[in-house]
């Protein structure tokens, strides 16, 4: 997704707790360590399991509502590939054999990311979409702030003048400006806040546009045990990409009611796939 493309350019490595007026950490170097922690942070991820409320509003032009969806899911994931099973839709708990079908994907998806070299491709393409969208952007107007006894980076997310973007992912990420925290002795994004500043077209707008005033915004929020999870990604614009047409519309997803938990495992003999 492009949201956890753009949350992953705002992780830093863990440091001791500075002083108000301590050099900030160099912004390029905080990008490029982007990757190294996006990937420890999914590994944190897979002791969780969460409940993600998910809501749809497509519009009109105006504003006026047009249609709605809504969702509740189980979030989990498999070697750092998120894996979301519904659990109802608009309010209705799935019927009997929407949810046979529903737990025949999960668990199809399930086995394909137990394989690490399946789930390594997957993950490997959410890294390169990471690089893209770092590549683009650039962190300016560095500041320390101290919330709830915590010390906090604060910056604004402009567009790397300097870049020549390659891709629509690249493309994209330079028509963004806008503003994000950074718990600093974590190192993990508090909050995320991105609105695009002019219209982009990809070949004429036949593979992809994205319209001026295209809006997100990421929350995340840390654990009792420390591990830090996105509790709300929301926003609204108009984007289309590829084939796949999004009118005007509005998204908001909440995340919480995450439970921890571990479990082992001990294999006897070969394992069998039971069909």
């Amino acid at each position: 997704m492009l949201a956890v493309a753009f949350a992953a350019i705002l992780l830093l490595q863990p440091s001791d707790l500075p002083q108000q007026n301590a050099p900030l950490p160099d912004a390029h170097q905080l990008m490029q360590r982007a990757l190294a922690n996006e990937k420890k942070m999914a590994a944190e991820q897979e002791r969780y399991e969460c409940r993600v409320t998910d809501e749809t509003v497509q519009t009109d032009s105006k504003g006026n509502v047009k249609h709605t969806d809504s969702r509740t899911m189980e979030q989990f994931y498999v070697n750092g590939v998120e894996i979301e099973r519904t659990l109802s839709k608009n309010g209705k708990d799935l019927s009997p054999s929407e949810l046979k079908k529903e737990d025949e994907r999960v668990m199809k998806q399930t086995v394909k990311y137990s394989d690490q070299a399946k789930a390594t491709k997957e993950t490997d393409h959410q890294n390169q979409q990471i690089e893209d969208a770092m590549e683009a952007m650039q962190l300016t107007n560095g500041r320390r702030q101290m919330q709830d006894g915590r010390s906090v980076l604060l910056y604004d997310i402009v567009p790397n003048p300097k870049f020549d973007a390659k891709n629509m992912n690249q493309r994209f990420a330079q028509a963004m400006q806008g503003t994000m925290s950074v718990d600093e002795k974590t190192g993990e994004l508090i909050d995320f806040n991105i609105r695009s500043v002019r219209d982009i077209k990809i070949a004429g707008g036949l593979v992809g546009n994205l319209h001026k005033g295209f809006w997100m915004h990421i929350h995340d929020h840390p654990q009792p045990d420390g591990v830090w999870l996105t509790d709300l990604t929301e926003g609204s614009g108009d984007a289309r990409a590829a084939l796949f047409f999004h009118p005007y519309f509005r998204f908001k997803e909440t995340t919480g009611d995450c439970h921890l938990y571990t479990t082992d495992a001990t294999q006897v003999g070969q394992a069998k796939l039971a069909k």
